[in-house]
């Protein structure tokens, strides 16, 4: 009465090759990224292009968010 029945998988073949290759270093266009988005094997001037854009747009957002608080103090006291 409990006997078990095996349902065999048809598509075995894709699953064995997704599984072969690292899914996560090929989503991104090829290279594995690491923080930031920088790729491994990135030039040096890419590198530091990446960071001190991420930086100066911190610093524009931080400069943006400060000014806008003064002025809604100034307007609203």
């Amino acid at each position: 009465m409990s006997e078990k029945t095996v349902i065999p998988l048809l598509n075995k073949a894709d699953n064995e090759s997704e599984s072969s290759s690292n899914v996560s270093c090929t989503s991104c266009g090829g290279g594995c990224c690491g923080g930031l988005g920088i790729k491994a094997g990135s030039e040096k001037e890419v590198v530091f292009r990446n960071i001190f854009l991420y930086l100066a747009m911190g610093a524009i957002i931080f400069a943006v968010a400060f000014l806008a608080t003064k002025l809604l103090a100034w307007i609203n006291p």
